[in-house]
């Protein structure tokens, strides 16, 4: 059982050609909207993979509130939303035709959030997953969530993204205190060298090149699948549901990293961050490729 906390985003993915130069315009061929922000992603394909999952923001009373909400429930995922006089979270995603995106987000409610939780929820599950919130009182507020989460014994998950890892270590040090595993792309990795001698576990994705994880200084890389790349939002939140889907079913950490590239190379041949395969195609996945 895991708790994913971080902030509720809609996602209006705009999909274009190219990216024009500056003062240039794009013609926007499609746009679809999506639930999204990455502890919400990570919980959603975990509940899609049977696992029982909740998730902790803050959303506005409005449309996107009520889309965010159901797109959650019916993939089985438990809510504990904060309701505010704010509009939902939103991202603005523009793609183009080699996948490459670029976001734009407007914070609104998930700017707002501050640690509701009470003891009860602290003693539920056994992993909390933290995922910036687009707010400067963000890092206080996971600082405060994981010292509580380790008094009840339970274990931290951090993908710190770019707003808690152009940080550095030193600003992201009592964090890191409170953490057990770690995910990061290559570029936050680089931006966080280091961090893995914080934590039980790092993992690092590196797109095309595949994935690493790293555990008392040994080093375990894994290769990328070949697929035809469309979207690559939420590429890294699919990588995270499919390393702790196996993960959390005692896979060794090479089969864990395989997982992780096969649900990240399923999702990014699809529209959306949310594209994940049936659970019956990851455990099939997980039978052929475990040792």
């Amino acid at each position: 059982m895991i708790t994913g906390i971080g902030p509720a985003l809609v996602d209006r993915i705009c999909m274009i050609d190219e990216f024009p130069e500056r003062g240039g315009h794009a013609v926007v061929k499609k746009v679809e909207r999506h639930a999204g922000g990455a502890a919400g992603n990570v919980m959603f394909g975990l509940a899609r993979f049977g696992v029982r999952t909740r998730f902790v923001s803050t959303i506005g009373d409005d449309g996107d509130g009520i889309f965010y909400r159901n797109e959650m429930e019916r993939a089985g995922v438990e809510c504990f939303f904060m309701i505010v006089e704010a509009e939902t979270g939103r991202v603005d995603v523009y793609v183009d035709r080699h996948g490459e995106r670029t976001f734009f987000v407007y914070p609104n409610a998930s700017g707002m959030f501050y640690p509701f939780l009470r003891e009860r929820d602290y003693r539920w599950g056994e992993f909390f997953y933290l995922d910036p919130f687009p707010s400067d009182k963000s890092l206080e507020a996971h600082i405060e969530i994981a010292r509580n989460v380790k008094k009840f014994n339970k274990r931290v998950i951090l993908n710190p993204g770019y707003p808690y890892s152009r940080l550095g270590i030193d600003g992201l040090r009592e964090l890191l205190r409170h953490t057990d595993i770690i995910f990061l792309s290559q570029d936050e990795y680089e931006m966080l060298k280091g961090a893995e001698k914080f934590v039980e576990l790092a993992v690092i994705t590196k797109g095309s090149e595949g994935s690493m994880a790293i555990r008392d200084g040994e080093k375990i890389h894994t290769n990328a699948f070949r697929v035809r790349v469309v979207d690559t939002t939420g590429a890294g939140d699919a990588f995270a549901a499919g390393f702790l889907y196996a993960y959390m079913k005692k896979f060794d950490l090479e089969t864990c990293l395989l997982a992780g590239n096969f649900v990240a190379g399923y999702t990014i041949q699809k529209i959306g961050a949310r594209a994940f395969p049936e659970k019956r195609e990851i455990d099939d996945f997980l039978r052929n490729y475990s040792k």
